[in-house]
């Protein structure tokens, strides 16, 4: 019997992340393409909208619709117009509806103002009528 239980401890004890491992619940990995490690700071965000037609789902969602101006990702660092391409990380359409759950990467100052141009278009209902997002500890895959 005493055998058995060792064995039981044993294996519950092997079952359980390292300690290192829980900590690094909360990170979730990404291409070091999308991850801004410049002095700004980088951001993930997760947005979760339900839009008010399918067209403005597919206007929003569009991978050439401008997000803003920023500094390049590469030497000289100059200003460039950034796409939905440069940030986009993943999407996710609903089955049924005008519903997408998008998540995005990279400059903090260039994300937040992508995310407060949603959200006035939440708030004046001219693009969404049910808007959410999270923040997401995005870390290079090189780490």
């Amino acid at each position: 019997m005493k055998q058995i239980l060792l064995t039981i401890l044993t294996l519950l004890a092997l079952s359980q992340p390292a300690p290192a491992q829980r900590e690094d619940k909360n990170r979730v990995l990404v291409a070091d393409t999308y991850y801004w490690a410049g002095p700004e700071g980088n951001l993930g965000i997760e947005i979760t909208g339900k839009f008010q037609s399918e067209q403005k789902l597919a206007d929003t969602l569009n991978l050439f619709k401008e997000i803003g101006s920023f500094k390049d990702r590469k030497h000289p660092f100059d200003e460039k117009v950034w796409h939905l391409r440069d940030i986009l990380v993943s999407e996710n359409f609903n089955a049924t509806g005008s519903v997408a759950t998008w998540q995005i990467c990279g400059p903090k100052p260039l994300l937040l103002a992508y995310l407060e141009s949603l959200k006035r278009q939440y708030e004046d209902k001219s693009l969404f009528y049910d808007f959410g997002y999270r923040l997401i500890n995005f870390n290079p895959s090189t780490d």
